[in-house]
């Protein structure tokens, strides 16, 4: 089912790019992580956004993490950012086999955005929530009415 009103808003908020295949998303993720503890206490949630459209297996991603600092001087291609906010947002939730359920979710957001009139303004937001017993994943993506003045 599809949230068309949702949104991403957090503040004090670390961030990094990174180009990686596909297949390393799980590593990247640890190392973001790692790289994220060392400097500072983490909030939560992660949430990364896919850049491209990794036709080539290759993928632009950009890893966010909200922690409990409100000003931290970072290195290493890290940014700071004391909000990050998206607006105007669409989101579906995902339970289990986020790998396989993942390409049916984009599927289903964009045919909403075909149907509706609406245009896409963001990337694909991935944010990881849950705990041990029961992990899920929201997709989001901006967007906005295309007949609106």
């Amino acid at each position: 089912m599809i949230n068309p009103n949702d949104s991403i808003r957090y503040m004090n908020v670390v961030s990094k790019t990174y180009h990686f295949h596909y297949n390393d998303i799980d590593d990247i993720m640890k190392r973001f992580l790692t790289e994220v503890v060392q400097n500072t206490m983490i909030k939560g949630p992660l949430f990364y956004s896919i850049n491209n459209v990794p036709m080539d297996e290759m993928v632009n991603a950009e890893f966010f993490m909200p922690i409990e600092e409100d000003h931290l001087e970072l290195g290493n291609e890290m940014y700071f950012h004391s909000y990050y906010a998206v607006e105007d947002m669409l989101s579906i939730c995902l339970y289990d086999q986020f790998e396989k359920h993942t390409e049916v979710a984009y599927h289903m957001l964009l045919e909403y955005m075909e149907q509706n009139d609406l245009t896409q303004t963001t990337p694909f937001f991935h944010v990881i929530s849950g705990d041990e017993t029961l992990q899920y994943v929201f997709i989001k993506v901006g967007v906005y009415k295309k007949n609106e003045n």
